[in-house]
């Protein structure tokens, strides 16, 4: 069985505007608005779907702004789901462009689902959607990535989306060092040294020294802890370059 949404819905209890889901499995969730929390609405039960909304009904009931749109996530347009053996991966039009991202191994999601996302970094995503079994229907908070990021653990990236700084310097030594991509990697380690992680300090002075046009946002990043990577000891491989 095919799920679908119907946005243009009413509560069959209260007739306030509410969002219809039916699962692959026939399941039935009404949602006071699409994406995370994914809140359910409180008065409804399993009694049928619901009608078309009218003026009449909806008159007094005008839906709130979901907080999700002011945390920076949109909706993926024209969504496709795709599985495979090791992965699922997701892609569509979201508010940067064309994505085509794949999931963290044995990631649940429905094929028609609706899928928001919204953009941390260069290749890596945060993505909320449903996920059914014959029980129920729950919401699923995952970090999708671009494929050629699946060389790395899926833990690692899953916390680079938390912003972990460890993590992100892995991500943006990777890119830097193993796909020779400095632009993406700088702001990864970026990231990584506001945190910080000393070690991105190292990759951001070997782009300074090796790739002039990145000297300034190098050393700008750098400049605010040299103090503190004075006081805990530089990296080796700092001295090696002759950065102290």
């Amino acid at each position: 069985m095919e799920s679908y949404v119907n946005p243009n819905a009413h509560c069959p209890v209260c007739g306030c505007p509410v969002f219809f889901y039916r699962s692959p499995y026939n399941g039935r969730v009404f949602f006071d608005w699409l994406g995370w929390p994914w809140p359910k609405h409180g008065c409804t039960d399993n009694r049928g779907e619901p009608q078309l909304t009218t003026r009449q009904l909806t008159d007094g009931h005008a839906p709130q702004d979901p907080a999700w749109r002011k945390e920076g996530w949109s909706a993926l347009l024209s969504p496709r789901v795709s599985s495979a053996v090791e992965r699922s991966a997701i892609r569509g039009d979201c508010a940067t462009g064309f994505v085509d991202p794949v999931l963290p191994r044995g990631t649940k999601i429905d094929r028609d689902t609706p899928i928001l996302l919204r953009t941390i970094l260069p290749d890596l995503h945060e993505a909320t959607f449903l996920a059914s079994d014959h029980s129920s229907t729950i919401p699923v908070a995952a970090a999708p990535f671009d494929r050629r990021l699946a060389q790395l653990d899926d833990s690692v990236l899953t916390l680079a989306t938390k912003l972990d700084a460890a993590a992100l310097c892995a991500v943006g030594r990777f890119l830097l060092w193993d796909l020779d991509d400095p632009i993406s990697a700088r702001q990864y380690q970026e990231a990584a040294l506001e945190r910080g992680d000393l070690d991105a300090a190292f990759d951001l002075m070997v782009l300074a020294r090796w790739a002039p046009e990145f000297v300034k946002t190098a050393t700008d990043a750098v400049q605010p802890n040299l103090q503190r990577i004075r006081r805990d000891g530089p990296n080796r491989r700092m001295l090696d370059l002759g950065v102290f």
